[in-house]
Parts: structure tokens; C-alpha cells; sequence
């Protein structure tokens, strides 16, 4: 997947559309017993009434489906930093967690400070200066220990299908112009850990691309059923080409029969110094609503935040074997180098 994260912002640096406002970043609001206000504002100041309606988006009333770790989000049609977001299980004992905005103070969200149970109810409750509103719903079994084994076995990730919150408003263009299928193949698994690689498909055979280097993943921790990868600086190479993503997370849970995995989660930072001239690509960024941001390394203002989610992955075909460089394995027909046999994956 972080060969990937590169493919889809570069996809961003060729890509030209009209330019679209950004989206605010997110910020801590309160919650809980902080509620919403009955409607009204000072007359005196000649204020109109505060409107903001409501409306559940993950999950929605009656959904069976929530996974586990994901927040509970609620859309609002104004902005309203009063509003109240809250969660109880399926007793109406009140659970603790963090409410936050975030797209300009239109999505309000509550993080649960623990996971929730899987294949359990809940019920979430949401107040605005103007309304209530509520929703129950179920989780998924996505939690509960896998009673199967996963080593050799191979998952094919649709990124296109996935929700990307940042560079926030431009989900659509990019997930929806990113073609290759990533597949993620388990190569052990042991109490605490458990070993990846990654590679993208050939389109014209729909199986793993030979031609091209397969993708070593970072070392993951595994607290059955799930695996997080990172953070950590990680460097690919990309046509040649040295790249660094700052801070790489991936995160995903697998099924109990180990059929797919999903919850998944993809952030790191991305810097532009890679891409092309520093102005050039920052100003092309900035036509998408995107401005480039300080670098954790160095504080310098070339990098961008990337954070995607709601990431699935079914099993799919044979065990991924290690692609040491480009054109060069016994299996790519195009192979240019003198032994394909020789390397090893990095």
C-alpha cells in the first residue's frame, strides 16, 4: 500500500482540474455535557438564530456493519460548535471518548476512548443549537480472535473503494483515477508480530505485476486480530526513484476466518521535495485546495499529510513472491537483467 500512497499523489501532481477550497483542519471540541443551546441568540446584537441540522453518516440508524475501532461521525448542515455528540451501549451506560470537528466544523465526531465489543448494539445521541437526533446500530464481528490460518495467504486491496480524508476534498480525483489493484500477502505470523509484502497487479492478467518490485513492509505488531505497521520512515524506490514517507501507519483487522480484512487505515506524510521543483509542485497543490505543510523532519514547509480509511482486502489468488527490481524475475517476460534469479527484496 505505501507504494501505492506514492502512485495516487502523483496522480494528484498530473492531474488538472478547477481550483477547489480547502477544507479546515481538525480541532477539539467539547461534548458530553457540554450540549447544544435551545436556538436562540442575543436579539440585541442583531444575530440570526443558529440552524444546524443533524444527520448520522457513520454509522446510520439501523446499520449492522460499524466496525469496531472507527468513531461514530455526524454531518452537520452548519457549522455549530455547540453541538454534542455522545455514545451509550446497549444497557445506556454512557461510554468516555473524544468529540472533535473537522471539515470547516461541518463533520462532528466521537472517538470511544476504548474499542467497542464487536457484534454489539449501541446508540448514539447528537445535539445541535437547533436539534437532536439519534441513531442505534450494531458493530461488525471484525474484533473477534481469527481461528484460522494466515500465512501464505494473499488480499487484494481496492484503494479506489476507500474514503481519503486527507488532502481533504479531492477523494473523488484521486481515488477514482488510481487503477492497480494493491495485493498484501501474510508471510508469518508469530504471538506478537507478524511479516508483510506488498505488490501491485498486472491489469492485463489480474494477477501479481513480476515486472515490478514488490513492496517489504515495515516490521508490524499483531494483537490478534490486528496488525498495525508503523509508524516509521519508510524509503521505496519508485521507478528509480528514492522515496520517503514520513511517519508511515497502516493498520487493518482481520476476519475471524481470515476471509478479508478490514477497518483499514493508511496515513503518513508525504514530502514534495521528491515530486518536482519545490514552487511548481506546492503551487499545483494548492490549485486542489491542498497547501503543503512543515515537514516533521526538518520543519521545512514541502509535505503533505495523507489519511485514508474504511480500507478492505479479500483474499485473492496465489501466495506474492519477492520482485527484487524492476524487470528482473524469472517470471516478467520483459526481464532486462543478466540473472533474474539474483537479489533479494530489501
Amino acid at each position: 500500500m505505501s507504494r501505492a500512497l506514492f502512485l495516487l499523489l502523483g496522480t494528484l501532481t498530473a492531474c488538472k482540474t478547477e481550483d477547489k477550497t480547502g477544507e479546515g483542519q481538525t480541532d477539539t471540541g467539547g461534548g458530553g455535557d457540554d450540549g447544544g443551546t435551545d436556538g436562540t441568540t442575543d436579539g440585541a446584537d442583531g444575530a440570526e438564530p443558529c440552524e444546524s441540522t443533524p444527520e448520522f453518516v457513520s454509522p446510520i440508524n439501523g446499520g449492522d456493519a460499524h466496525f469496531y475501532l472507527d468513531p461514530i461521525e455526524v454531518e452537520l448542515s452548519d457549522a455549530d460548535p455547540t453541538a454534542s455528540l455522545s455514545l451509550a451501549d446497549a444497557e445506556g451506560n454512557p461510554l468516555s471518548g473524544t468529540v472533535s470537528f473537522r471539515d470547516d466544523g461541518e463533520l462532528l465526531s466521537f472517538q470511544p476512548d476504548s474499542p467497542l465489543s464487536p457484534s454489539s448494539t449501541y446508540t448514539a445521541t447528537v445535539t445541535t443549537c437547533s436539534a437532536e437526533g439519534s441513531a442505534s446500530f450494531s458493530t461488525s464481528s471484525l474484533g473477534n480472535p481469527i481461528s484460522s490460518e494466515l500465512a501464505g495467504r494473499t488480499y487484494a486491496v481496492e484503494l479506489s473503494l476507500a474514503r481519503l480524508i486527507e488532502p481533504a476534498g479531492v477523494g473523488d480525483l484521486l481515488l477514482g483515477s488510481l487503477e492497480n489493484v494493491i495485493f498484501v500477502g501474510v508471510e508469518s505470523v508469530s504471538d506478537t508480530e507478524i511479516a508483510m509484502l506488498g505488490a501491485i497487479d498486472d491489469p492485463e492478467t489480474g494477477v501479481q505485476d513480476y515486472c515490478s518490485p514488490s513492496i517489504p513492509f515495515p516490521a508490524a505488531t499483531w494483537d490478534n486480530p490486528t496488525f498495525q505497521v508503523g509508524p516509521a520512515d519508510t524509503t521505496l524506490n519508485v521507478s528509480g526513484l528514492d522515496v520517503t514517507i514520513n511517519s508511515l501507519s497502516i493498520r487493518g483487522t482481520f476476519a475471524e476466518d481470515g476471509s478479508y480484512f478490514g477497518g483499514g487505515r493508511l496515513e503518513g506524510e508525504l514530502d514534495a521535495r521528491v515530486l518536482g521543483p519545490l514552487l511548481e509542485v506546492c503551487n499545483l497543490l494548492l490549485g486542489f485546495g491542498v497547501a503543503c505543510e512543515a515537514c516533521v523532519s526538518d520543519g521545512a514547509p514541502y509535505c503533505v499529510s495523507v489519511l485514508a480509511d474504511q480500507i478492505q482486502a479479500f483474499a485473492a489468488g496465489d501466495p506474492l513472491v519477492c520482485v527484487a527490481a524492476e524487470d528482473c524475475h524469472p517470471l516478467c517476460a520483459g526481464s532486462t537483467c543478466e540473472d533474474p534469479t539474483a537479489g533479494e527484496c530489501l
